[in-house]
């Protein structure tokens, strides 16, 4: 979803906000179940105005979630077009929205819209520029409109398109897939995001944020769309509930949604202990500084390891032939990671010992078309997949240092 898939493995890569590449490589789609059960698929319509909008987000009965997309992704100029736009009474495109079982709304699509409008009518916090139309309103502020056009502002109906908590989890993220037709559709984190938005989208940012991370990843990551969360993401899921965990094919998604609420539980101070179950998964780790310990190792680890070349179909030492760097592949991001963050220290030094030997055989491995299916297509989201990367890896280790003790 959200993804610019092209004809090659080496070609398919994730657009950024701005419709430039994300470094990361697009992922094929699983299979979705259908079809759902009609009667549990609930979705309505509502108008409502500006003044109720921005007087539900001031109470929280609206969430935006903040970091979607990026904050603050549109630049002055946008913002005010969007505010002409409504002081010229053109009709703004649809806000699709989840209903919560607490009654609150959370935005999927259309949040830069509702953030432009809560910053201008409720914050006033920016002054109208590069205006197309209504040039006398340059410069000003919301408190200095007259009194007609802030009235004009308040009474402008929005288009919302709800979808009821009565649908099944998995159901309301396929349908916000096929709703969002306009622009750049939202890429699954987004959703994801929007969906489950909680302390969880501060871990994961903090974590993109680190310089373990950015080394790792040679800064290469664009995080507008949440590339980075979702890779981060990855590696949590695994580290939470272990590659066992994993037992449904084409699971992925419902997996990465079920490590963001278990994460949203921990980080709220509510009490998960390892052993615990969530969703019939079994919990392995619930500590959150382990996580991140863990984590910030298997990014000192892979960089040691692998220089730039860190969760890529690429070896280091061929660079330097004229190939290419290729982006970051999620399932070798996910793989390595986990593995590399549960070796022995002594392992890993001897692992660094023979880096000529890794490169030499994962040059083949990544060149070989049967194990890239682990990596590459649907057949990287079944079981068979996700537990042959991880096996995969672990027997290259075991070959690497046979190798170097021979």
């Amino acid at each position: 979803m959200g993804s610019d898939i092209r004809n090659t493995p080496s070609e398919k890569e994730e657009l950024a906000a701005d419709g430039s590449k994300s470094g990361v490589e697009a992922e094929a789609e699983g299979h979705v179940p259908f079809p759902y059960n009609s009667d549990k698929i609930s979705i309505s319509s509502q108008t409502i105005p500006i003044s109720t909008i921005v007087r539900r987000l001031g109470r929280g009965l609206i969430v935006a979630a903040e970091m979607q997309r990026g904050e603050d992704l549109w630049d002055i100029g946008k913002k005010s077009r969007l505010i002409e736009s409504i002081l010229l009474k053109i009709p703004l495109p649809l806000f699709y929205v989840a209903e919560r079982t607490d009654g609150k709304l959370s935005i999927v699509d259309g949040l830069q819209r509702i953030g432009t409008i809560r910053s201008y009518v409720a914050q006033n916090s920016f002054r109208l520029k590069e205006l197309e139309f209504l040039k006398e309103l340059e410069g000003k502020r919301y408190n200095d409109l007259d009194d007609d056009l802030q009235i004009r502002v308040e009474e402008t109906p929005l288009q919302f398109v709800i979808i009821s908590p009565d649908s099944p989890p998995e159901v309301q993220r396929n349908i916000f897939k096929r709703l969002n037709t306009g622009g750049l559709p939202l890429s699954d984190q987004e959703i994801r995001h929007a969906l489950y938005y909680g302390p969880v989208a501060g871990f994961l940012n903090e974590l993109a944020n680190t310089p373990e991370f950015i080394y790792a990843t040679t800064g290469s990551v664009d995080n507008s769309r949440l590339a980075a969360h979702e890779l981060i993401l990855r590696f949590l899921s695994f580290a939470i509930m272990g590659v066992e965990a994993y037992s449904k094919d084409d699971d992925m998604d419902e997996f990465l949604c079920d490590t963001m609420q278990i994460i949203n539980t921990i980080l709220s101070g509510k009490t998960v202990a390892n052993g615990e179950k969530f969703r019939q998964r079994m919990i392995k780790c619930a500590d959150i500084e382990s996580l991140r310990k863990r984590f910030l190792l298997a990014m000192e680890r892979a960089h040691l390891l692998f220089d730039n070349c860190a969760f890529r179909m690429s070896v280091h030492s061929k660079l330097e032939q004229g190939k290419p760097r290729k982006p970051i592949n999620k399932s070798l991001f996910e793989a390595w990671s986990i593995i590399l963050s549960d070796l022995d220290d002594n392992v890993f030094d001897d692992l660094v010992d023979c880096k000529d030997h890794m490169d030499d055989l994962l040059e083949t491995v990544y060149d070989n078309a049967h194990p890239n299916r682990r990596f590459y297509g649907t057949d990287s989201l079944k079981v068979r997949g996700v537990k042959g990367r991880h096996e995969m890896i672990n027997k290259i280790i075991l070959d690497v240092l046979e190798r170097n003790v021979q």
